[in-house]
């Protein structure tokens, strides 16, 4: 018996599926922030990265960046014209202006870390960051770099809406209870435009880390030692970036590591946006492009570096699997308040 086939679809019918679909993705992007959990741990990531360094070299701050620094206002000033850029470290030697330039560094970091009115202090950061960086270039690692390329893209998007004092400071005012958040007013026109803002900023973001990836693995690609998988050995001989020289002749000495290690970096690094497309894959670049900065912070010493790169990388991580996280740690919480009551409660019923 034949089966009738169903009709092809005209143009009219395509053109309207079409553009149901596109509605449906710009209704999506207009009233759904996403990566709020993501930006949250980048905030944090940042702030703690970006105060530890501040307050570390606090002692030295005139020497590394003020008018004391050997990359004297005259040179600054001569790179900064060269590279049309700017500074406000640089905008005069006075000892006075850097030192509340520099203090009201540490406030604003301060302030971004625990997601303080971050609409406007991140903005403010991101201008300080670059003046810092610009002042001195030769003090700071690559990870610096990225920071401020990504601290531009997120000026745009809204940091503080979870983990933060502005969060608690919403959930109190409209609810009257900060362990909740309350719903977005998504029927604003405002909350629409705000949010697509948000979503093509964090968009921009993880367009970038994957840029810097592949840019980085097709680099090493060109590389002999990184094509002869001893790139790690050579790398790890370093004396000057060389925490633990012992660790690394452990591993430097073992040529299945080296040789695995070499390789490795340079597949993650070449298919790490392929990897982000789909869950599985996604989760088991997170873990390697992660064991690979942590790798980096432990055996050579870079350890801010690494701690931007993984704060950056928990972008890649979806809302679902940190309120999963979240709701597992509350069990667990749950559960020692409830042992611990019932353990109070025990030698009372025994004495009875």
């Amino acid at each position: 018996m034949k089966t009738e086939q169903e009709p092809l679809p005209t143009s009219r019918e395509i053109l309207g599926r079409l553009r149901g679909r596109a509605l449906d993705a710009v209704e999506r992007v207009s009233t759904i922030r996403y990566g709020q959990y993501g930006l949250a741990v980048l905030r944090i990531g940042y702030g703690l990265v970006l105060l530890s360094l501040l307050l570390i070299n606090y002692g030295d701050r005139r020497l590394l960046w003020g008018p004391q620094s050997p990359w004297t206002l005259g040179l600054a000033e001569e790179r900064l014209a060269q590279d049309g850029t700017f500074s406000l470290f640089a905008l005069s030697g006075s000892g006075a202006l850097f030192e509340v330039l520099y203090h009201a560094f540490i406030v604003l970091t301060a302030l971004f870390l625990v997601g303080w009115r971050t609409r406007w202090v991140t903005p403010l950061l991101a201008v300080m960051v670059w003046s810092w960086h610009q002042r001195q270039p030769w003090v700071l690692d690559g990870g610096d770099d990225i920071m401020e390329l990504i601290l531009i893209y997120l000026s745009f998007a809204d940091l503080s809406a979870r983990w933060s004092l502005d969060a608690t400071r919403a959930a109190r005012r409209t609810t009257g209870d900060a362990s909740t958040f309350p719903g977005p007013p998504t029927g604003s026109l405002r909350w629409r435009i705000v949010t697509i803002l948000h979503n093509t900023a964090l968009l921009a973001a993880m367009l970038q880390i994957c840029l810097l990836y592949m840019n980085t693995g097709l680099l090493k690609v060109r590389g002999r030692f990184w094509q002869e998988g001893t790139a790690l050995y050579y790398a790890l001989r370093i004396e000057d970036v060389q925490p633990f020289p012992g660790l690394s002749r452990l591993i430097y000495d073992n040529v299945l590591l080296v040789t695995v290690g070499s390789y490795a970096a340079v597949f993650i690094q070449l298919t790490f946006p392929l990897l982000m497309l789909n869950k599985v894959t996604r989760r088991v670049g997170l873990v390697a492009v992660m064991g690979m900065h942590l790798g980096i912070g432990v055996l050579m010493g870079l350890l801010s570096f690494s701690l931007i790169m993984i704060s950056t990388d928990m972008l890649f991580v979806r809302d679902s699997t940190y309120e999963r996280l979240a709701r597992f740690v509350s069990s667990v919480r749950a559960r020692r308040r409830l042992l611990s009551q019932v353990e109070l409660t025990v030698p009372e019923t025994g004495a009875r």
